[in-house]
């Protein structure tokens, strides 16, 4: 008989996800645990096993496609059962979309979200909001677990167009409408999906919502450098990257730089402050850009650090972190280590306020003492949403981490 394999709950909250690719074709023996496709949700990436022995008989999706939890993905034949039907005879028609319920309702009460929490929508109705002007936080989803749907937005955009202006808490930002490249012959064409479409529509996100202005200096770390050296003299590796979340922290903690460690709630015009110090930790991966994340770094060492931080870049090359380790920073941190260059501007890791950008250590003269001598030196790039945080604030942020750096005896009585 025909078992119709349904996309199982992967996640808290998840209510679909990505097919990325197959690992399986049509008419191929499977047994037990065989992989059969793999998915990328908003929390995680997941290979997912086959639960029977038998022969694939119809895929019903296609890689890039969006597959809602419980959607057919794959009919197989059991092993034993009688021969299948060909596929197009045990075609299943797509799963019925649950219609959206008192719809006017729930628009005009959408419930109060997280800043950092992400509105349960597919692609196609996220663009639909972008075209429309409306602000996808202000949504209250009519559907399956909370999620948005197309006529979700079309009857707030109705409301919006219909009813009195109201007071803005902050002002929206104008729809732009999607590009259309020619085609041509001398071109290849790669279809925006995986890892790369999140990255694409993260990167929109925070261009199209926070102002971004970039500061930079130079940043001496030869004595971080000498430190690393004692430090793996007796045992303890350490690349310079927990040095620089301590840093990081240590000022975020101060009062006069809370912004940095703030979002912006735009639908409810108010600026939240958090009070949790989550360090995102940007990691270059063969699918793309990845943000592990280390928690509560204000609690930790920087013996805990090391330690933490080579865990979370190993788990990332790997892909086997947990969905819970790759979400919820409230400041990230990024680097280009060797390839470093100079200096660039890094795009904020949206909604957060702030991201810093680390760049190569050279050996360049510099001025100590009045002698010309050589010193290990970076240069430090730190981008800043100027909605929340002025230049001069930032400049003193970036400052102050510089201190720091440069006089890590500041931080040693956070080694042990």
């Amino acid at each position: 008989m025909a078992f119709e394999f349904k996309l199982p709950d992967i996640g808290e909250g998840v209510v679909e996800g990505e097919l990325t690719k197959w690992l399986v074709e049509d008419g191929q023996q499977v047994t037990e645990d065989t992989p059969l496709f793999e998915v990328l949700t908003d929390k995680v990436s997941a290979v997912i096993p086959s639960p029977r022995k038998g022969t694939i008989v119809k895929r019903h999706f296609a890689e890039g496609d969006m597959v809602p939890v419980g959607a057919i993905v794959v009919t197989i034949a059991e092993s034993g059962a009688a021969k299948a039907a060909p596929a197009a005879a045990v075609a299943v028609a797509p799963a019925p979309v649950t219609a959206p319920v008192a719809v006017a309702a729930a628009v005009a009460a959408a419930p109060p979200r997280d800043p950092g929490e992400r509105v349960r929508a597919a692609p196609a109705t996220r663009k639909l909001a972008r075209d429309l002007g409306v602000d996808l936080q202000a949504v209250a989803g009519s559907g399956e677990h909370g999620r948005v749907t197309k006529a979700d937005i079309e009857a707030l955009a109705s409301q919006i167009a219909g009813a009195p202006a109201a007071k803005p808490a902050v002002a929206a930002p104008k729809a732009v409408a999607a590009t259309a490249i020619a085609r041509g012959a001398d071109e290849e064409r790669v279809k925006l999906k995986g890892l790369r479409r999140k990255i694409y529509a993260k990167m929109r996100e925070s261009k199209d919502h926070a102002a971004h202005f970039t500061y930079v200096d130079e940043i001496d770390f030869t004595a971080i450098i000498q430190l690393q050296d004692a430090l793996a003299a007796n045992g303890v590796k350490s690349t310079f990257l927990p040095f620089v979340v301590k840093a990081v922290v240590l000022s975020l903690l101060k009062p006069e730089f809370a912004y940095l460690n703030a979002q912006i709630d735009e639908a409810a015009g108010e600026i939240v402050i958090k009070k949790r110090y989550h360090i995102g930790v940007a990691a270059a991966t063969e699918a793309g850009l990845v943000v592990p994340v280390v928690r509560d770094c204000d609690r930790k060492s920087i013996r805990q650090l090391i330690e933490e931080i080579r865990h979370v870049g190993e788990g990332a090359r790997t892909s086997t972190l947990p969905a819970e380790e790759m979400s919820g920073s409230t400041f990230t941190i990024t680097s280009l280590g060797k390839l470093g260059g100079m200096f660039a501007t890094p795009i904020i890791n949206y909604p957060e306020s702030a991201i810093l950008g680390l760049h190569k250590v050279e050996k360049r003269p510099a001025v100590v003492d009045g002698q010309i001598v050589i010193r290990d030196r970076m240069y430090m790039s730190c981008s800043f949403d100027h909605r929340l945080i002025d230049g001069h604030v930032g400049a003193g942020f970036v400052q102050s981490v510089k201190t720091y750096l440069e006089q890590p005896a500041l931080m040693l009585a956070e080694l042990v």
